[in-house]
């Protein structure tokens, strides 16, 4: 499976380090969690961490250039099978890489792009579930509040009513 990170990140081919650092970080939020409720973005945020894993190093991304190149060059002779998941049609072929250093490299980053996601994808659940805990606990206490401030004004209320009696 090649993937074609140029394409993951929204860059050109020639980028320099601080626009992919920065198509990084801007991909990143685009597929946040938070801004595409419903969705997995599980597979895009590894991809787009994978991606940014080989293209930031120098030596990694320039293995990965002469496996690019070799693969256009035969992208227009031969027909490749796009993955079937929506996102990826753009990027994701079928097609060997050849560098067995970068196939490692690649494999390395993959693991550590869905390390990164699932620890991501674990804090985030766990800091909602936080989130409407708190919630929860903060409506009972205003509930409560507004309980006792109801019998302290009926008690008030009965006193004043007594004494004007």
């Amino acid at each position: 499976m090649f993937k074609d990170y140029y394409k993951i990140l929204d860059i050109h081919r020639h980028a320099t380090a601080q626009e992919i650092k920065s198509a990084y970080r801007a991909m990143s939020m685009k597929w946040h969690p938070d801004k595409n409720p419903g969705t997995d973005v599980t597979n895009i945020m590894q991809d787009i961490n994978e991606a940014y894993a080989i293209l930031k190093d120098t030596n990694k991304r320039e293995r990965y250039n002469q496996e690019y190149d070799i693969f256009y060059a035969q992208l227009s002779f031969n027909s490749h099978k796009v993955s079937d998941n929506d996102f990826s049609k753009e990027y994701e072929y079928d097609y060997d890489i050849k560098d067995d250093i970068l196939k490692d490299d690649i494999a390395d980053a993959r693991k550590y792009a869905k390390e990164l996601v699932d620890e991501f994808l674990k804090s985030f659940k766990e800091a909602s579930k936080a989130a409407v805990k708190g919630t929860a606990e903060k409506s009972l206490q205003y509930a409560v509040s507004w309980i006792i401030a109801g019998f302290v004004l009926a008690i008030l209320g009965s006193i004043i009513r007594s004494c004007n009696s």
